[in-house]
């Protein structure tokens, strides 16, 4: 993502009064945005934790872009929605300079290119796990160092079209850098959901069907994710080439902003996919539910037990009643004393 280009349209784009129920709309709807990716991608970071069974190699790339979408959610849009806001004249836009738009776009970027960068991995991961099935079980330590990798090449990128931007005065020159990067990932991602969408298709693991169904299931979901994120990551890439080889001024920010809405929301389906398709994470959410309703009905049971402290008035109070239901108790007890005697007599 390049929002650099919206971030610095803002100026030359405030002679023409935009409509401020646009701007309410967008705002809103950027922030709903921001609102689910932080929910669903922190429940999805919980529930990492606390669950073992998530705690798979096969997950790890998954978690990592959950916890990118997390920081795109929780820092990346409400800055966004600041200028957004401020293009609209919702409120004054303080941060005109370029170089506080470049440093928010460096951070968005390291963020969002992280998260696509670990779409890609996926793709690959899922690519090995299919084909060699063997081999991918003895790697260990390979998760972790596609982890580690994803992020240094969302720095390196993301540090490399920051200082292009910032140090040419003619955005399009940044397009011999952004253009291979953008096909590479493409590829990638593309080549390797076909290869393994043949391999399924073709039905070469039905031998193993038994022991590979969830496996297969996980792989089919995967899949499905790093689809969706080249998807909602690819119009906004167009959007930006089309603005690098014309003008800033050729696209209306209005369909500038609709577009990041896209590439936004991504952030937020991944965890609704996660839940809907993964089992485990079913599960886990199923417990993290029951046990918050047994610590309920523990605190309830607790109060319940407090409300009990007796004073000293309604201790003499409920001696007395204690001791008006022993006699009674005492009584009834005498008369079934009484009538089973006769019972066994007869």
């Amino acid at each position: 993502m390049v929002n650099n280009t919206s971030c610095s349209a803002l100026n030359t784009s405030s002679v023409i009064s935009p409509s401020k129920a646009e701007g309410i709309a967008l705002c809103s709807a950027f922030i709903l945005t921001s609102v689910f990716s932080v929910a669903g991608n922190s429940l999805t970071l919980f529930l990492f934790a606390v669950n073992k069974r998530l705690r798979k190699k096969s997950l790890f790339l998954v978690m990592n872009m959950a916890f990118a979408d997390f920081m795109v959610g929780i820092l990346c849009l409400p800055i966004y929605i600041y200028f957004v806001g401020g293009y609209f004249q919702l409120w004054t836009n303080q941060w005109e300079e370029i170089h506080s738009s470049g440093y928010y776009t460096f951070i968005d970027n390291t963020f969002t290119q992280a998260s696509i960068i670990s779409a890609a991995f996926i793709s690959c991961e899922r690519f090995y796990a299919v084909y060699w099935p063997l081999k991918h079980r003895t790697l260990m330590r390979a998760h972790r160092i596609a982890v580690i990798l994803a992020w240094i090449l969302a720095f390196v990128i993301s540090g490399l079209l920051s200082g292009l931007w910032l140090s040419v005065s003619t955005p399009k020159y940044s397009i011999f850098l952004w253009a291979p990067y953008i096909l590479i990932l493409t590829f990638v991602i593309c080549s390797g959901n076909l290869c393994i969408w043949r391999k399924l298709r073709r039905g070469i693991l039905a031998s193993q069907r038994n022991k590979s169904a969830p496996n297969k299931r996980l792989t089919k979901t995967l899949l499905f994710v790093s689809i969706i994120s080249l998807f909602s990551w690819l119009p906004l890439v167009f959007t930006n080439i089309w603005l690098m080889l014309t003008s800033i001024t050729s696209i209306s920010l209005e369909i500038y902003f609709m577009v990041n809405v896209i590439n936004y929301s991504n952030a937020f389906i991944n965890p609704v996919v996660y839940v809907l398709r993964i089992p485990e994470f079913r599960q886990a959410l199923g417990m993290c539910s029951l046990r918050r309703g047994r610590a309920k009905m523990e605190r309830k049971d607790r109060g319940n037990n407090m409300t009990g402290v007796l004073t000293p008035s309604s201790e003499l109070k409920t001696f007395r009643k204690d001791s008006r239901n022993q006699q009674g108790v005492q009584f009834t007890t005498r008369e079934d004393i009484a009538e089973d005697v006769l019972d066994t007599e007869l």
